[in-house]
């Protein structure tokens, strides 16, 4: 059970004000290529094949259907991704990543690697490899979460 701590000393807090700064920062290194954070999670879950449909990026997002169409739309005509009907239901897209969307994310993914660079120069190297592991092993229950069918 929980025991009752002061707001800013919690690790929920913490990683909000923290989280946000950071997603803050990397959205000045996206302002040049015109797209935003979301546009950029999005041919990230495509590329990394959490997400196939239009329906899937929504429901991993949580945003709606209509904002992942929108999205979809704008990377479509940069040529970073490719849509196509669903052969099993027409009524869904099929997202792929196009190499030039494959490029983007190697060039973005560089920039984080800097920022990462950065921590691990604030933290030490311990710390910092600790601290990514215990990022991935919370990124990874919160796919594995967000995949199951059912209510949210």
């Amino acid at each position: 059970m929980a025991t009752s701590s002061s707001l800013p000393e919690t690790a929920a807090f913490r990683l909000m004000v923290l989280g946000t700064d950071l997603a803050n920062d990397f959205a000045e290194h996206l302002r040049e290529t015109g797209l935003t954070p979301k546009h950029l999670g999005t041919l990230a879950m495509v590329e990394q094949g959490f997400a196939t449909t239009q329906d899937d990026i929504a429901r991993l997002m949580r945003v709606s259907p209509s904002l992942v169409v929108r999205l979809a739309d704008q990377l479509e005509q940069r040529d970073l991704i490719e849509r196509r009907r669903d052969p099993a239901n027409r009524r869904k897209h099929i997202l792929t990543v196009t190499e030039e969307g494959k490029s983007l994310l190697a060039e973005m993914g560089s920039r984080a690697a800097a920022v990462d660079a950065e921590l691990d120069a604030r933290l030490g190297r311990r710390l910092g490899s600790q601290l990514n592991e215990a990022l991935a092993r919370l990124m990874g229950g919160l796919l594995a979460d967000r995949q199951r069918p059912g209510p949210r």
